[in-house]
């Protein structure tokens, strides 16, 4: 059950940001292997001054910064994870994010953590 928080420019067109959080949880469910049903996402449409990355860092070439966060259970191995990475770049590309923007970070928790509400109440 991750939580992705999207943080990018705010002046990227809603269709565009919808197009971009459909890409990211396309590339979670392919990478991780996930319920599709298993969306909880936060978009954050920042002053592009607000999003600072080095404009080379790795030899890349950065514009326009698309930073994605997940926050997710410590269940899946390191290469679920890679895959996951390179799905969700894939699947952000065809959106129309260039690779070179695609910034992507993961946080693991227990899953005593999460309250995914009283449904979802585990015992």
């Amino acid at each position: 059950m991750p939580l992705v928080t999207i943080e990018l420019s705010d002046a990227l067109s809603q269709e565009t940001r919808r197009k971009y959080a459909d890409a990211i949880h396309e590339g979670l469910v392919e990478g991780l292997g996930m319920d599709r049903e298993d969306r909880f996402q936060v978009i954050h449409a920042l002053p592009k001054e607000q999003i600072i990355a080095h404009p080379t860092y790795l030899g890349g070439r950065r514009e326009d910064v698309v930073i994605v966060r997940v926050l997710m259970v410590r269940i899946y191995g390191v290469e679920q994870k890679r895959s996951m990475h390179q799905a969700v770049a894939r699947h952000l590309e065809a959106a129309g994010a260039r690779p070179d923007d695609v910034f992507i970070a993961v946080t693991e928790n227990q899953l005593e953590d999460w309250y995914p509400g009283a449904r979802g109440e585990r015992g």
